[in-house]
């Protein structure tokens, strides 16, 4: 079974109040991420008036990265401390955000929290991907990985940077 699905039936039978604890451990693909270990995590699940609360905890998932300054693939732990939402018995009739409506599978009794944990792993990505602090990125004059290597280019880069005066136009209008 899917390491992500959980069957509630009992759970949907019992009162109120009534929690259940789970960890899980597997390999899972999701949309636009590509993993590099299987997803760890524990999750408490809550009955509800009107469907179940799902808390995670713990959650873990090694994710490749392309560096943004090398753009080398890397891979780095991402770590989902805590994350809660509310699955349904049935839509309401207005719903505020579709895309953040999560119902039960009442014909098979089950919740799958895929999509929940997707969606929480991509707001725990780092916001600049980069392999390490010290990369030293690709030449923008040759394409040299440099931190391979170095290149030739520092001189011509340097022409360019002084050929490149935005403000030399108001430097003379001060004058």
């Amino acid at each position: 079974m899917h390491p992500l699905i959980f069957s509630i039936g009992k759970l949907l039978e019992s009162s109120t109040g009534t929690r259940e604890d789970y960890s899980f451990d597997g390999p899972v693909d999701f949309d636009g991420i590509e993993g590099a270990s299987s997803i760890q995590g524990k999750v408490q699940i809550m009955r509800l008036d009107d469907g179940v609360n799902v808390h995670t905890s713990a959650v873990t998932i090694s994710v490749v990265f392309q560096c943004q300054r090398c753009l080398k693939d890397f891979k780095r732990k991402v770590q989902v401390k805590n994350a809660e939402r509310q699955f349904l018995i049935k839509a309401p009739r207005q719903p505020e955000d579709i895309n953040d409506l999560y119902l039960i599978d009442m014909k098979k009794h089950r919740i799958d929290l895929t999509e929940m944990l997707r969606q929480e792993i991509i707001l725990h990505f780092p916001l600049i991907p980069v392999c390490s602090n010290h990369c030293q990125g690709i030449c923008p004059h040759c394409g040299q990985n440099l931190n391979e290597a170095t290149c030739q280019c520092a001189d011509e880069i340097l022409k360019i940077q002084k050929d490149n005066k935005p403000l030399a136009a108001l430097k003379k209008l001060i004058k």
